[in-house]
């Protein structure tokens, strides 16, 4: 059987940032890359660990919890090629519903600002 490209990256819970005190500490000591539906605040680390935040001012819990779903399934699925590092996405009142492949070219788009993907892969997406 064909092996699921989209299944080769996993995003554990060993990947995540867990406390306050680690979001906080990027916060603090990272970058910060600002879109028009998100915020990237990127930390050069030795491992990939990522965050993702959702305020209460974009709706209620069903709306926040869709809104980091995707953006955690974007990250995943990037995950293998971009630098190592500790992410934080910080998501923006336009990004309510937006349709998911608009939310994708926005992160496709700060990681490229911020000059994060791995060198052996190509920075333009290329049209067939």
């Amino acid at each position: 059987m064909a092996e699921n490209p989209a299944g080769r990256y996993r995003f554990t819970r060993g990947m995540r940032l867990g406390s306050n005190r680690q979001y906080q500490y990027v916060y603090r000591k990272g970058r910060s890359f600002p879109g028009r539906k998100m915020v990237l605040v990127y930390l050069r680390a030795r491992e990939l660990k990522a965050g993702f935040s959702v305020s209460n001012k974009l709706g209620k819990a069903v709306k926040r919890n869709r809104i980091r779903r995707v953006l955690r399934e974007d990250f995943r699925l990037l995950q293998g090629d971009i630098k190592p590092g500790r992410y934080i996405f910080i998501a923006r009142q336009p990004i309510q519903g937006v349709p998911h492949d608009k939310i994708t070219r926005e992160m496709r788009y700060l990681l490229h600002k911020a000059d994060l993907f791995r060198e052996s892969v190509p920075q333009g997406e290329t049209e067939s």
